[in-house]
């Protein structure tokens, strides 16, 4: 079986308490664009940019809010 492909293949996803917030978006650059400006908005510590590929979700970039600073893993 064959997986369909995604109309916004890569999505933002955003640590909150109730659990991840997931943004999709239609390219690599809109999603980092939106993580970007998340990072200035946002009281998460956590940031995660996907991409979906072969019928699954694989992580693309992280990032990790240490202080009040936000590092790539």
């Amino acid at each position: 079986m064959t997986a369909r492909r995604l109309s916004k293949p890569w999505r933002l996803v955003v640590s909150s308490p109730d659990g991840p917030i997931c943004r999709p978006q239609h390219s690599e650059a809109a999603a980092r664009d939106a993580a970007e400006s998340e990072k200035q908005t946002t009281t998460a510590d956590r940031i995660i940019v996907q991409k979906w590929d072969d019928g699954r979700w694989d992580e693309w970039l992280r990032w990790v809010r240490t202080d009040s600073t936000w590092h790539a893993k």
